[in-house]
């Protein structure tokens, strides 16, 4: 590893982790509700402001794509309120 510098292979990595994505939308090769789910559990376990920032950006790719259903707007389930549907069921 002498003649990689840690700068090209944590490039390769991110380029990887990019076309990865691509490659998952464009052939929607997953559920994009879950993955958006299993990013937002990995932002929340992130152990430095950095590695919050990578999932957080992958999100993004999600949101940008327009891979989320149009009556979603992904807030953290910390600022989301109550469910408006079940309230007008409760009246």
């Amino acid at each position: 590893m002498s003649n990689v510098s840690l700068t090209a292979v944590m490039l390769f990595h991110f380029e990887a982790a990019m076309e990865m994505m691509d490659e998952i939308l464009t052939h929607e090769l997953v559920n994009p509700d879950e993955l958006y789910e299993i990013l937002e559990y990995k932002e929340k376990g992130a152990e430095s402001i950095q590695e919050e920032r990578l999932w957080k950006m992958l999100q993004g790719f999600l949101i940008r794509a327009n891979r989320l259903p149009a009556d979603v707007i992904p807030f953290s389930p910390e600022l989301r309120g109550p469910d408006v549907n079940n309230q007008k069921e409760d009246r």
